[in-house]
């Protein structure tokens, strides 16, 4: 009977001290699940989907088998806020046995209503902005680091009234400054020794812009250290634009015209007429010093109805005319239209390039220097379809 009774008093005890822990441990779950989630719906995800169609006059193989129609490209990002503190980030997946590479990635908060502050890896706030054309291949500038852009560092925006400022520090690139495998084209030592040894540090920018009807009239500074890992040295570079991005009912025009200079300090004996960049895989030399010039146009065509949204014809002209009077200058010039259907935009257009890289079958490691070997025009057709989300 007594031990009927102690039995009787004690197993509930027992079960409980058993059964209490579970039922915390699964109420913390049920309570951090439930966090998780969340926090999951307040994250936006975004990115495309590209498919490209390109002929090149270059490549007969190409041209007999009627151009190529393959994958381009793959863009998967996140865009989210919590305490007053926004995510925003970007990875990209190419074809042709092209890199994956980080896009962006940066913070930012509010500071007031009108201000805001990025750290992080983000675009660079130089010459017209985002970008500085129409077509979706983009221009020279893109391959000299002066049109979307992505450094490593802290920049300060504001908007007052009609102007916008922006003041911005860089460390470095958006990764180690032997990699080419990068998005932005940036300044680059080869792990060889090929006597290339320079690489950016300490990136100051300053950019601003005033509106004034469809009118956006503004300048950009930057100005870079170059160290040379050979020589121990610091050299520096700088380039400085003035642009009018204009938008006036159905038209739109970019006119842009840009100086840069690149001073390494090199090993003797090791030419300082132009420097090494890299991106997307490849290594390529630029002209040290030059002007720059773009002339965009746009025009919105009056065709709207069922599933199409806008059609825009554009011509995107770059010109770098370099200072070393046996360099060849470098030439794009993209035509074409863009139509809209929802989040489907198709690019249709010809781009022709003249010691321009990656247009052509000439030297394209020497394109934007000396010139290409051949100084001729070339050309492609390229139609792509982008779904963005």
């Amino acid at each position: 009977m007594q031990f009927t009774y102690a039995v009787g008093r004690v197993l509930p005890l027992v079960v409980a001290a058993a059964v209490t822990p579970s039922l915390a441990y699964a109420a913390d779950q049920g309570a951090d699940l439930e966090s998780r989630v969340e926090k999951l719906e307040k994250v936006q995800i975004t990115g495309s989907y590209r498919l490209n169609f390109t002929v090149q006059d270059w490549n007969d193989d190409q041209k007999d088998r009627g151009g190529d129609f393959r994958f381009n490209q793959l863009n998967l990002g996140a865009e989210t806020e919590k305490n007053g503190v926004r995510l925003s980030a970007q990875y990209r997946m190419y074809d042709n046995g092209n890199p994956s590479m980080i896009h962006h990635l940066y913070f930012a908060t509010n500071l007031d209503e009108q201000s805001e502050i990025q750290v992080g890896l983000m675009k660079v706030p130089f010459g017209i902005q985002p970008y500085e054309s129409h077509n979706d291949w983009g221009d020279n500038a893109l391959f000299m680091g002066m049109n979307d852009d992505y450094d490593a560092g802290v920049k300060y925006i504001t908007n007052r009234g009609p102007w916008n400022v922006q003041v911005a520090y860089f460390s470095n690139g958006d990764t180690k400054p032997t990699d080419a495998q990068r998005f932005s084209a940036d300044v680059v030592s080869s792990a060889d020794d090929n006597q290339q040894a320079n690489e950016e540090a300490h990136q100051l920018n300053f950019h601003t812009s005033y509106k004034m009807g469809g009118s956006e009239f503004g300048g950009s500074v930057q100005l870079t250290g170059l160290y040379n890992n050979l020589t121990d040295r610091m050299g520096n570079a700088y380039q400085a634009a003035v642009f009018l991005n204009g938008k006036y009912d159905a038209f739109g025009v970019q006119l842009q015209a840009g100086r840069y200079e690149y001073n390494p300090e090199n090993p003797d004996g090791v030419s300082e007429d132009s420097v090494q960049l890299g991106a997307f895989g490849a290594t390529y030399l630029v002209a040290a010093k030059a002007n720059t010039y773009v002339a965009n146009f746009h025009y919105d065509l009056p065709f709207k109805g069922g599933i199409v949204d806008l059609v825009r014809v554009y011509s995107d002209y770059n010109l770098i005319d370099k200072d070393e009077s046996s360099f060849k200058d470098s030439h794009i010039h993209t035509v074409g239209a863009m139509f809209v259907t929802g989040d489907l935009y198709t690019f249709v257009d010809i781009t022709s390039g003249k010691n321009a890289l990656f247009v052509g079958d000439g030297d394209y490691v020497n394109a934007l220097a000396a010139g290409d070997g051949m100084d001729e025009w070339k050309r492609f057709l390229n139609i792509q379809f982008g779904y963005y989300f």
